[in-house]
């Protein structure tokens, strides 16, 4: 098993060597090659950072409710073990089923929390994704690229000219504040023709 290891890493080497010469001898019949760095798109887009804000605040809200619930645990489990001495057996069974039953809706929030907080990302990353996406394969197709790789993934040395992840970013933002103002002016819009009325 060591000894496959061993191998594996010389035989990666030596196949992302020759993909690589492929790729330049391509480059020399018109094989235009661009890199993106995705994450890096995604975290710079204001629409997405406005995305990873809505999460946060709803983490935070989530975090504060789950950590309340916890301190009540607490001071019921201390108020217990205080008061465990002059309890009879009944009451202290009341009190053990009360704790018993605040830690099974602190677990309950806990999955609901997460679950929700899981369909919102999905909710509001997924468009963002797929815009970013789209955006890509429009310029691969309108610039005439033969292949746009994922620049984390496969390289480790690329040229700036073929990096297109800051085109991407600029492009993306300016859509994205032109679609702010005209939603902003939309309203100051529809006021003047209510008072020309």
């Amino acid at each position: 098993m060591i000894r496959n290891r061993k191998l594996y890493l010389p035989f990666s080497i030596v196949s992302s060597g020759l993909f690589l010469l492929h790729l330049c001898a391509l480059a020399q019949s018109n094989f235009k090659i661009g890199v993106v760095d995705t994450q890096g798109v995604f975290e710079s887009y204001k629409k997405a950072e406005q995305a990873i804000n809505v999460l946060k605040s709803a983490e935070k809200r989530l975090s504060d409710k789950l950590e309340a619930l916890r301190e009540e645990i607490v001071d019921m489990e201390d108020s217990l073990t205080k008061q465990k001495l002059f309890l009879d057996e009944s009451a202290t069974q009341t009190l053990e089923g009360d704790i018993l039953r605040k830690k099974q809706e602190f677990q309950r929030e806990l999955e609901v929390g997460q679950g929700a907080l899981q369909e919102k990302q999905t909710e509001l990353f997924q468009p963002i994704l797929n815009e970013i996406q789209a955006l890509i394969q429009q310029i691969g197709t309108n610039e005439n690229y033969s292949i746009i790789l994922e620049k984390r993934l496969v390289t480790l040395y690329v040229d700036p000219k073929h990096d297109l992840t800051n085109n991407i970013i600029e492009i993306l933002n300016t859509e994205y504040e032109q679609e702010a103002t005209a939603e902003d002016e939309k309203p100051a819009a529809a006021t003047g023709a209510n008072k020309e009325e």
